[in-house]
């Protein structure tokens, strides 16, 4: 099962991400936005993205999609498969959700990063793809991370009069490195939003854009609640015991290698079968 009119949806794009490319010079390519989905399972949405690997088409997800867990440990995915929700770029009419068994490659334990390989390719004479690499990427250095938050993606319109889904793109900077120490671990300096989650973090752009990271989610910032009664009253005040949770602006993304490493490992994805 593939998607519908997979092969004019990439043309339409690549036309419509030249014009983006040529009015802004650091942008993400073709190459990673013909390659990423809205994926839905039993607890949720979130997002997926394809890379191809030695030849063979692999989809690199965030694990606790799968999971359900909220936050560390996220464990392992025990089944050898699994049954999710793939959402049509196409978006000429209503959602189009398509649903594929996967088999599942596990990085391991507690590393919120998973690899499903479809029964067969789903992405017909594709762009190429986006090296997974994230060696020489350097501290505060650019990069950019994409994904459906809260489950929504845009229409992007054409010429033709045909809509796709688009995911939405968000700017962030390397805050801290990942080191050699497990898990290796990404610190980005942005805003992270709920349905980011599984999505590629890239750096650079046109030949040399790279995957270096798997979105996973992002820090929470405990701060007091303050009142508007208690706002406006002379200080000094008593402080509220109350507290909220935001987002502190730091996003956690886990290292592409254990993907490719997995993949390397057990290299069961459907073959491409050049045209």
């Amino acid at each position: 099962m593939t998607f519908s009119n997979a092969r004019g949806a990439l043309l339409a794009l690549l036309a419509f991400v030249g014009v983006l490319a040529s009015a802004q010079q650091a942008t993400p390519t073709t190459n990673i936005l013909t390659r990423i989905v809205m994926v839905e399972s039993s607890y949720g949405r979130g997002s997926t993205f394809s890379l191809d690997v030695d030849g063979r088409e692999y989809w690199i997800t965030a694990k606790h999609i799968l999971t359900g867990a909220r936050h560390p440990p996220y464990g392992a995915v025990p089944s050898k498969s699994v049954s999710l929700k793939i959402l049509d770029p196409d978006a000429s009419q209503e959602e189009r959700w398509l649903t594929v068994e996967f088999s599942v490659i596990d990085p391991g334990n507690d590393i919120d990063i998973v690899v499903l390989a479809p029964p067969e390719p789903l992405l017909k004479n594709p762009i190429p793809s986006l090296p997974g690499d994230s060696t020489g990427i350097v501290l505060g250095g650019d990069c950019e991370f994409l994904g459906f938050p809260y489950g929504g993606g845009w229409r992007a319109p054409f010429d033709n009069g045909r809509f796709f889904w688009m995911p939405f793109v968000k700017h962030c900077n390397v805050s801290a490195l990942a080191s050699n120490v497990e898990p290796r671990i990404w610190v980005l300096d942005g805003i992270n939003n709920e349905g980011f989650s599984g999505g590629p973090v890239i750096s650079r752009t046109g030949a040399e854009q790279k995957v270096f990271g798997v979105v996973s989610g992002y820090h929470l910032e405990p701060t007091e609640v303050v009142s508007s009664a208690a706002a406006k009253r002379p200080a000094p005040t008593p402080r509220s015991h109350l507290k909220v949770n935001l987002n502190s602006g730091f996003i956690i993304a886990y290292d592409i290698s254990y993907a490719i490493q997995a993949i390397q490992k057990s290299p069961i994805g459907p073959t491409r079968v050049s045209r």
